[in-house]
């Protein structure tokens, strides 16, 4: 690093100040600081990218930590003094390769260059009465309170933690947050429309390219290790693949498409359920792609054009009231609904810490609304699938027996013959009505699925 350029430390300490000054998302501000200084080298940005995910999936343990070793209260610092301080003690835990007094040297270099120079001391204090006491700092004792325990261990809400705990128990809650604080494993789905998997390992092997097959699809590849940018593979760029994490892919699946069906896709931004779709039906019939941005309607244009799949029909519209163009009905609706998101929160790491319980009540009342038109849509015999990345069951069994109740002409069906078998570990249901996949180590996502038919007339 040059004296004309920006550490990763620099870049984090900005990106987590906009963060919490603007009520930013993080994976928003990320690519706007990095825009904001293009001379910061690709190096520096990945020790970014790095400090701040991991401040977010541990922001709790560490703002309890500080807070024990200072002897004033940690909110009554300023932002940047904050987040210098937590990116630093995120080091001193978690990246203990990094020399300890290379760490509390940039800390305090950070606040001296800063206009709170004069708190230069205040952190200097701090991260060495860190190392002197690093091994009498713990969470609070669960045989005192095992929600608080859980809930600053693992940097999750209280009231997430509390309702998990009732819902699966102690050992299996503490699975669950664990996972949630692990880095995601990068998951391809190759485009079964663009030839055979086959030469596209051999163009990973050929690369150096570390991948193993995905744990349940034939489709699903997941990467170990890349040599350089996703986007600048040649496969990737030719439609070949696509990023999509394995048990978002079963979703397709479950569907069921045939060629020359007509099928909707109601919450289809990005395009990822849409394009599977496409693929499984050989690019042959109509699928209409509805979101209620234009932003994100170019993404699902942009998607479809870089795989090639000509049988997605873009269409921006309200999910609660859409119809299709000409009238008809379709053969078959996904309702991949708009959630809370709980089953995948080890990829949006600041996600946790915005959600409220009160949430949960207000999507509900979304998806009832989609599920209401989506119904209007399916053809008598037709088929009706419902997904979430939530483990919430407001969202999910529950919604179902709600739609059931007001919907008597549509039934739930045994799906097993639409999905491959799979490890009874990945479950929390019985699958003969809907399915619940739990986050796990290495594995997919949490996601829950149910497909229901409308009744022959």
């Amino acid at each position: 690093m040059t004296s004309s350029t920006i550490s990763g430390r620099k870049l984090a300490e900005l990106v987590l100040n906009r963060v919490e000054g603007r009520a930013a998302y993080l994976n928003l501000a990320l690519p706007e600081i990095f825009h904001e200084h293009p001379e910061a080298e690709q190096r520096e940005r990945a020790f970014c990218t790095e400090l701040t995910y991991g401040v977010y999936r541990h922001l709790y343990q560490i703002d309890y930590f500080l807070g024990r070793l200072l002897s004033r209260p940690f909110d009554s610092l300023k932002t940047p003094v904050k987040n210098v301080m937590r990116i630093a003690l995120y080091q001193l835990i978690y990246l203990t390769d990094i020399p300890a007094r290379a760490v509390c040297f940039s800390a305090v270099a950070q606040v001296k260059n800063s206009q709170y120079q004069g708190l230069a001391p205040l952190v200097n204090g701090v991260l060495r009465a860190y190392l002197r006491n690093k091994d009498k700092l713990k969470p609070p004792d669960r045989s005192l309170d095992l929600v608080e325990s859980l809930a600053i261990e693992y940097s999750h809400p209280r009231w997430l933690v509390e309702r998990w705990l009732k819902r699966f128990g102690e050992e299996r809650t503490e699975q669950i947050l664990q996972v949630n604080n692990e880095e995601p494993p990068l998951t391809l789905r190759f485009n079964q429309y663009q030839g055979l998997i086959n030469h596209v390992l051999d163009d990973f092997d050929q690369a150096g390219i570390k991948y193993t097959m995905g744990l349940i699809l034939p489709e699903a590849i997941q990467i170990k290790s890349l040599s350089g940018p996703l986007d600048k593979l040649a496969s990737f760029q030719s439609g070949k693949l696509f990023v999509q994490d394995e048990s978002s892919m079963l979703v397709a699946h479950l569907v069921d498409p045939q060629p020359g069906e007509t099928i909707v896709d109601l919450c289809a931004a990005p395009g990822g359920k849409s394009t599977h779709l496409a693929e499984l039906m050989g690019d042959q019939g109509k699928i209409w792609s509805i979101d209620d941005h234009p932003h994100k309607i170019d993404l699902i244009v942009q998607n479809a054009k870089r795989l090639k799949l000509q049988n997605i029909c873009p269409y921006l519209a309200d999910a609660r009231n859409f119809k299709i163009p000409g009238g008809g009905f379709a053969d078959a609706v996904l309702v991949d609904a708009p959630c809370t998101g709980t089953g995948v929160l080890r990829r949006r790491v600041d996600a946790r810490y915005r959600r409220q319980p009160e949430d949960i009540e207000t999507l509900v009342a979304i998806q009832r609304e989609i599920l209401r038109n989506a119904s209007r849509l399916v053809r008598p015999g037709g088929r009706l699938i419902y997904s979430t990345c939530t483990l919430e069951p407001e969202e999910d069994q529950e919604q179902i027996q709600w739609f059931l109740s007001k919907h008597p002409d549509f039934e739930t069906v045994d799906f097993g013959k639409f999905l491959p078998e799979m490890h009874v570990r990945y479950l929390d249901d019985p699958w003969e009505k809907w399915l619940t996949i739990l986050p796990i180590s290495g594995g997919g996502d949490g996601f829950f699925m149910c497909r229901m038919e409308r009744k022959k007339a």
